[in-house]
């Protein structure tokens, strides 16, 4: 309504309606004591969920135990492997997760909003690790140095499905060219405070340790023989380790003894390796110091050896040889 002057019936209207209506303005200055301390509880209440029986609250985690079940099996199947949750249950801030992996048990670490995976020491955001399973285009967009003889550096974690597929495709490539390539196969691991970790957990620690041994004791050929019966019979776990080095002919003393000896400086030196070469996915391919994504072209050791013989300053004529297979439809890092 438009109030027109003279109108004193309007106004009076409308100062009669100013006269009923409650001034929150000098409620406020009157009780603002009394409303800061009510505000004050509510924000607290709002976030605390409950006291435990340590005394250490627990802040409201934003996510269900169902949606964070979702989850953890949605990290495995991007990775490769069908897994379980058997329990979920909260611990001093974290969520605690009993997960059964293709017959092995696992116990993970989450943030109670779910958000980041938290493993032996780690904080790695879960999206994170679903986005580096996503379809990756395999594209060489730099030039790689020439060499007389081509420094070959491939990166892997012993447990990453990925890592595998990276390192069967490699394997036809090492066979074909041996003593012409420099050959370094590298494990991406941490070290803190004299803590080793590794991304699929002790297991894959140990697993690490047991094929630098190898390598070290034997020398490639064993290496990449031992390594391929690991991958195609022994799991997630590498609980058959010792029945593949019986089979071939490694001595099992002799690798536990480098274990427990050498074991630790080994994964130190690991950590320090890929650390300063900045690598932090499985697998990751390095040749003559330049990084390829040619490494994604799992299944396909022909485009591996072209890669690698294109970095010789003069070609071996074993570059002539194709080798088979074809592009796997798999794609994804861990």
């Amino acid at each position: 309504m438009v109030k027109k002057s003279g109108d004193k019936k309007v106004e009076k209207v409308e100062s009669s309606s100013k006269k009923n209506t409650f001034n929150f303005t000098k409620f406020f200055k009157k009780n603002y004591s009394f409303i800061l301390i009510g505000v004050l509880l509510i924000v607290l209440l709002s976030f605390l969920v409950f006291e435990n029986i340590t005394g250490k609250c627990v802040y409201n985690s934003g996510i269900s135990k169902s949606n964070l079940e979702e989850i953890v099996v949605g990290m495995y199947d991007h990775l490769g492997y069908d897994a379980e949750v058997s329990s979920i249950v909260s611990e001093n801030n974290f969520y605690k997760v009993s997960v059964s992996v293709e017959g092995s048990s696992e116990i993970l670490h989450f943030t109670l909003d779910g958000k980041e995976f938290v493993p032996d020491g780690f904080i790695l955001p879960v999206q994170d690790i679903l986005d580096s399973s996503k379809p990756t285009e395999v594209e060489e967009v730099v030039e790689i140095p020439l060499s007389e003889k081509p420094i070959v550096d491939l990166y892997v974690m012993s447990f990453c499905p990925f890592g595998n597929l990276a390192e069967e495709t490699m394997l036809p490539v090492y066979d074909l060219l041996k003593e012409d390539v420099d050959w370094n196969i590298r494990y991406i691991v941490s070290e803190k405070n004299g803590v080793i970790n590794s991304l699929h957990g002790q297991p894959e620690t140990d697993q690490n340790i047991r094929e630098l041994c190898v390598l070290n004791q034997y020398g490639l050929d064993s290496f990449w023989n031992f390594v391929s019966y690991i991958n195609n019979n022994c799991g997630s776990d590498g609980n058959c380790w010792e029945d593949g080095a019986e089979e071939l002919g490694l001595n099992v003393d002799d690798i536990k003894s480098c274990y427990e000896t050498d074991g630790f400086n080994l994964m130190k030196e690991e950590a320090k390796i890929s650390s300063e070469a900045g690598v932090g996915g499985s697998p990751t391919l390095i040749i003559n110091g330049v990084q390829t994504d040619i490494v994604y072209d799992y299944g396909n050791s022909e485009s591996y050896k072209q890669v690698i013989c294109s970095a010789f300053d003069v070609k071996p004529e074993k570059c002539d040889t194709t080798l088979e297979g074809s592009s796997s439809q798999v794609s994804g890092s861990c």
